[in-house]
């Protein structure tokens, strides 16, 4: 009970954060009623629903990536960061969400020009459609050469996915109104958490780092190791991978 109270200085969790933690310890009296009900009622706030919902799944980490496509920013980032996400995927909950316009309805503008736009639903459409670690692969690769995008993907989605990744359905998803609410969706995302640079790094609801031409609000650092120790200190859950036991 001590170590979660310090933690929860430490990093900085929200109030509705420091409920839930509390209700899901492994403390031997349990939540109380009341507390329960305080938890209930945050959920019909869209900001502490998006503060609690990565305690309350599974304890997995919420990680989420707010970015465009082929912002040399973005490729830092994923360059820097996604091997770690690769290695801690059984702990993680990753979210990439695109920062854009939207002038009305579908009518998307993006600062790199409609080719972004088109990878910008390429890979959105991939984080709807298939599993995360395949996800993560894909945005690796797509991210090496982000003067390609979006003309890399389908060699991408075969490199890295065998025949997992359906190009054709990838097609048809980019193509179709899907792609244009899974757009939507993700800049509204990005217009709650208040996302304007690209790449901005949340964890768990919170600013964790932000690559602007340089590092910026990093107070845990901003290299790979550092990144790893932030996801996993924030970690509740069992079975940790072996890249947290060295912080242990």
């Amino acid at each position: 009970m001590i170590a979660r109270g310090v933690r929860n200085v430490i990093y900085n969790y929200t109030d509705a954060q420091r409920k839930v933690r509390s209700a899901t310890s492994n403390d031997a009296w349990g939540p109380s009623p009341a507390l329960m009900h305080e938890i209930a009622d945050l959920t019909d706030n869209v900001v502490a629903f998006s503060e609690i919902m990565p305690i309350i799944s599974n304890n997995r980490v919420h990680v989420e990536f707010f970015v465009m496509s082929k912002c040399p920013d973005a490729m830092k980032c994923e360059t820097s960061m996604l091997p770690s996400l690769l290695k801690l995927s059984s702990i993680i909950n990753f979210t990439l969400s695109f920062i854009a316009t939207e002038a009305k309805l579908n009518d998307f503008n993006c600062m790199h020009g409609i080719e972004e736009c088109i990878g910008n639903k390429q890979q959105l459409c991939i984080q709807d459609m298939y599993s995360q670690t395949v996800f993560i692969k894909y945005l690796q690769c797509q991210s090496k050469r982000i003067d390609m995008i979006p003309y890399n993907g389908e060699r991408c989605a075969s490199e890295t996915s065998g025949n997992i990744i359906k190009w054709h359905d990838v097609q048809s998803c980019v193509q179709s109104n899907k792609a244009n609410e899974l757009f939507h969706k993700s800049l509204q995302r990005t217009y709650l958490m208040a996302a304007r640079k690209s790449c901005t790094i949340y964890i768990n609801g919170r600013l964790w780092c932000m690559h602007d031409r340089f590092w910026s609000n990093c107070a845990e650092g901003h290299d790979e190791m550092s990144f790893i120790r932030a996801i996993c200190s924030r970690y509740n859950g069992r079975n940790k991978p072996k890249e947290c036991t060295i912080f242990v």
